[in-house]
């Protein structure tokens, strides 16, 4: 092994060392705040990955569109943390359209997880009608600032857009920031 290459191979190790060292803090400064959820959230949200189109046995993969959202949210429930969310979706790059999104996220007082599930409506120019489901984690500050990461999967199932007997799943890697409203 050349001398380049150990260092190279060394830089990961300790790159991977820190990427961890940095997860540990997260998870703990995260339990460690006793903070009550807040009552309201705002999130601005942008999404982008592979959207996969299918039915009648055939399947066309390409990139998905760029998903922006604006959603605002309120607690529903204390424990467990359960808060209800609903805003507004663009698609934009590869095709435009407006919609609306609504669901439920649940949350962990002792992990930076959550997990969301709920529906979205595209109204213009053409309708499509889906199921979403996401999974991820949020890094808040003490200043009800908060990064968040999560995968989605959106399932389109109907409307004007679809051909008759098709549907369009996306997989996105979405990031947002959120904050605390009250």
């Amino acid at each position: 092994m050349s001398e380049a290459a150990g260092v190279r191979r060394g830089m990961r190790l300790a790159v991977m060392r820190c990427v961890r060292s940095l997860a540990v803090l997260v998870l703990l400064a995260h339990t460690a705040a006793a903070d009550p959820p807040p009552l309201y959230e705002a999130e601005l949200r942008l999404g982008y990955g592979v959207a996969v189109d299918g039915g009648a046995g055939m399947m066309a993969t390409r990139p998905s569109p760029l998903t922006i959202a604006a959603t605002g949210s309120v607690a529903v429930s204390a424990d467990p943390q359960v808060a209800a969310y609903a805003g507004l979706v663009a698609e934009t790059l590869d095709r435009s359209s407006v919609g609306a999104t609504a669901g439920a996220r649940l949350t962990s007082p002792k992990l930076p997880i959550r997990l969301a599930a709920g529906g979205t409506w595209l109204f213009a120019p053409y309708t499509l009608w889906g199921l979403q489901g996401s999974a991820g984690a949020c890094a808040r500050s003490g200043t009800g600032l908060g990064l968040c990461a999560d995968l989605q999967l959106t399932a389109y199932v109907a409307g004007t857009d679809l051909a008759p007997g098709r549907t369009v799943t996306q997989i996105q890697g979405v990031i947002g920031m959120v904050f605390d409203a009250l």
